[in-house]
């Protein structure tokens, strides 16, 4: 029942945190918006995924969401913050961590390689095996 009670109150002050202004702490530049992961290769091989991934950013809270199936939607909230061509991405509560996606893991280092008005490219070698990961994506309008 705890368990679950601490599952509420997360989506709740994540729900609160996303229908909030857009501007929190400034402004994020291009990053707002949905961005439709368009692919995902591990040492260059592309990777076959079920349904469509989308990543959110608002102020410091990202969601990362897929869709499948007819109305299936999985989804999970976190952190990002960027730093240059670096941007972390973190899923601080693990009990609330759902999304099965190649190479993602609650704490993600990524390099930016390519950004333009309309699609976005970044890098990070998974923690546990060293395989590089690159997500292809695309800006939602």
């Amino acid at each position: 029942m705890e368990k679950t009670l601490r599952y509420i109150t997360a989506c709740l002050v994540m729900l609160l945190a996303l229908s909030s202004c857009t501007r929190n702490h400034g402004d994020i530049g291009p990053w707002f918006g949905t961005w439709h992961v368009e692919q995902i290769t591990a040492d260059g091989v592309p990777q076959n995924v079920e349904g469509d991934y989308f990543f959110q950013f608002q102020s410091k809270v990202f969601r990362v969401s897929r869709v499948y199936g007819h109305e299936n939607l999985v989804e999970s909230y976190g952190t990002w913050e960027e730093n240059g061509d670096k941007m972390a991405i973190s899923f601080p509560d693990p009990d609330v961590f759902y999304i099965q996606m190649p190479g993602l893991e609650t704490h993600n280092d990524f390099t930016v390689t390519t950004t333009s008005s309309r699609g976005v490219t970044f890098t990070k070698i998974e923690s546990s095996t060293g395989t590089t990961y690159t997500y292809r994506l695309g800006k939602n309008p």
